[in-house]
């Protein structure tokens, strides 16, 4: 299978790549250039700009690079707000036929408590069914 990453150089990033290409999948993953990492050599990596904060996303702009690359899915790993997410699937609306956004903890109630702003224990492992934290990022 055809999989993008964007990101997919740093923090869980580079295990994803890995497992995925030992699973025997195609890989391919679209970042600045600024983190170095340690990506196999069959990996295709594609550079440039995801998304800019409060300017036009490059992701969208890529557009028909990624129409030509083809992946059947891709892998979102820095999508960080709802706008990241709407570029993410205006971006690969007619090209992919799954897009799926990685997400940090810190949607969850037991993020309060690792940062101290809560107390209570959190039952873990956390599930989609875990309960939310209150008090949303900006």
């Amino acid at each position: 299978m055809k999989i993008l990453i964007i990101g997919g150089t740093n923090f869980i990033g580079p295990p994803v790549v890995r497992q995925l290409i030992a699973m025997g999948h195609e890989v391919s993953v679209f970042h600045r250039g600024k983190t170095t990492t340690n990506l196999p050599p069959d990996v295709h990596e594609i550079l440039g700009v995801v998304y800019r904060r409060r300017h036009h996303s490059h992701l969208f702009e890529m557009k028909s690079k990624f129409r030509q690359l083809s992946p059947q899915v891709v892998v979102d790993m820095i999508a960080y707000n709802e706008q990241d997410a709407l570029t993410l699937t205006n971006t690969f609306e007619g090209i992919a036929q799954r897009v799926v956004a990685i997400s940090s903890i810190d949607v969850y109630r037991a993020y309060d408590v690792l940062w101290r702003k809560e107390s209570d224990v959190v039952p873990v492992p956390l599930t989609e069914d875990s309960s939310l934290h209150q008090q949303l990022c900006p």
